[in-house]
């Protein structure tokens, strides 16, 4: 068993479950898991995968602040906020045309194992963390997507750990949606509470 996997799956578990129960220290916990799966896709050459994960810093680190200050309001909690349909085929559509574009990239400038599969799970992943941190319910949609697609992509690669992960994660990914589904209904009988009659 690699040490860097192990501690990579354990701080993704944990930064997870903390994520689903709206906790900050969600963000420097998944930090770490980061940094450790930067050594283990490099190692694996999934070099998109690899790419991402400075992004995934840069992003967990914004997050951080975002719902340290009360999101977009600056004040209290940060709310849940769903997207209307214009905006999620606007995320959907961009997400597509990116993940084509990374992916011949990749399969014509590099010896990636996997070139678009890597791309559109990466792009899609890097997609549904900025969600994650401006607190957008939709992620919990990508991220199902994504913990299916790595499943399979890392059990052919032979990363038995990371697959085994990531289909936790695809549980924990239905687990967040139902729980922030219920924090968001919550949220909204609180502002229809304050609403002056």
């Amino acid at each position: 068993m690699n040490p860097i996997e192990l501690v990579a799956v354990v701080m993704t578990l944990i930064g997870i479950v903390l994520t689903i129960k709206e906790k900050i220290s969600c963000w420097p916990v998944a930090i770490v898991g980061i940094l450790a799966y930067l050594v283990v896709f490099i190692r694996a050459r999934l070099y998109a995968d690899a790419a991402l994960q400075p992004i995934y810093v840069v992003q967990n680190i914004y997050g951080w602040w975002y719902w340290a200050r009360g999101g977009a309001r600056g004040q209290g909690q940060a709310p849940i906020v769903v997207l209307d349909w214009p905006r999620r085929l606007s995320w959907l559509a961009g997400t597509a045309v990116v993940s084509v574009l990374v992916g011949a990239g990749l399969a014509r400038w590099t010896n990636a194992a996997a070139p678009y599969a890597d791309a559109a799970l990466s792009t899609t992943s890097l997609v549904a963390n900025w969600l994650l941190a401006k607190k957008i319910l939709e992620n919990w949609w990508l991220w199902i997507a994504v913990n299916v697609g790595y499943v399979i992509l890392f059990w052919r690669k032979h990363l038995l750990l990371s697959a085994g992960l990531y289909a936790v994660l695809l549980g924990l990914a239905v687990a967040g949606l139902i729980e922030w589904q219920r924090s968001q209904s919550r949220q909204i009988s609180l502002e229809v509470k304050k609403i002056p009659a």
